[in-house]
């Protein structure tokens, strides 16, 4: 009702329950032209939202121009999120030239005014010299006001600095404490890091059910290294039985998501038949695949010989 008499903040609400929805409220086109509404009238949220549906939902047909127009408008609004956004966008070349200056620039703007996502991105351009000279001590500034404001990703980065002793003294259980904050709070890159430190007994004592319970947690997040860290402990019987089904099972999807361990753990089984009906050509395409980290050279060596042999013997 509020939307339909032309309250923005209403049709930008709108835009985001028909675009966030469950099945049955879900509705893009629909959210598309709420947000497009609420754009119009110069909501600099709903410019937002709509840039980022035009740019990343495949089912709205616009071009990246017409997304840039709007975050872009929502950016000289003063949104911050719009600014955080550009200097992804320029920091990776999507959508966009790379530009690593436009990049610091544009997320140093919503840094400074207490975006706490923006200011972990900060943190990393001065950890890489990316636009700006490269400098840890300031990289640690930066990820302690993303982490004292509760950011998680701003908590995990500052962990990794603890950890290396990169712009602070190597502090471990600095770097735990740091890891199980930003991890209680969703990131998935801090509860794979601490399924590690438990999985390998590394500042914490060994626990494999700990280390699984943090794996688990990473992989509903989407994480495919963790499913290939927990795989292997499947594969290796840590903690209990050996499962090599689940363990192919959670290769499989890690390697589905490109993850370079997991295809190269999963070449292996199906080379040997391990788990799983031997299948050299299957092993070949997964090895190719995991060749962009690792030397397989031996391991394509061996295949092509088998091959040849199994030919052979067809022959006769």
């Amino acid at each position: 009702m509020a939307a339909n008499s032309g309250d923005s903040a209403a049709q930008n609400n709108l835009g985001f329950l028909y675009e966030t929805g469950p099945d049955g409220v879900m509705d893009l086109p629909e959210a598309a032209k709420w947000y497009l509404r609420a754009a119009v009238e110069g909501n600099p949220m709903a410019q937002f939202n709509l840039g980022h549906l035009y740019l990343y939902t495949a089912s709205i047909k616009k071009t990246p121009e017409e997304g840039l127009y709007w975050v872009r408008k929502a950016a000289r609004a003063g949104y911050l999120s719009a600014y955080t956004l550009l200097g992804s966008l320029y920091t990776q070349g999507e959508f966009v030239p790379q530009d690593p200056r436009q990049a610091f620039m544009m997320t140093m703007i919503a840094a400074k005014k207490h975006d706490s996502g923006a200011a972990a991105n900060v943190g990393v351009f001065y950890a890489k010299g990316f636009g700006v000279r490269a400098d840890s001590h300031e990289a640690v500034k930066w990820f302690r006001k993303s982490a004292d404001a509760g950011n998680p990703d701003g908590q995990f980065k500052l962990g990794v600095m603890y950890e290396n002793g990169k712009g602070v003294p190597k502090d471990m259980d600095q770097a735990v404490r740091l890891y199980r904050l930003a991890a209680e709070g969703g990131s998935a890159r801090a509860q794979e890091s601490l399924g590690e430190l438990y999985e390998f007994g590394q500042a914490v004592q060994t626990d494999y059910q700990e280390a699984a319970r943090w794996y688990r947690k990473a992989i509903e997040g989407g994480d495919a290294l963790s499913a290939s860290q927990l795989a292997t402990m499947f594969f290796e019987g840590k903690g209990g039985t050996r499962d090599l089904t689940e363990a192919i099972r959670l290769w499989s999807w890690a390697a589905q998501q490109g993850e370079p361990r997991a295809q190269f753990n999963l070449a292996e089984v199906y080379m040997k038949g391990v788990g799983v009906s031997k299948d050299l050509r299957k092993s070949l395409s997964l090895f190719t695949q995991a060749a962009k980290r690792f030397d397989v050279s031996k391991q394509l060596k061996e295949i092509y010989s088998q091959m040849e042999k199994e030919e052979t013997a067809e022959l006769h």
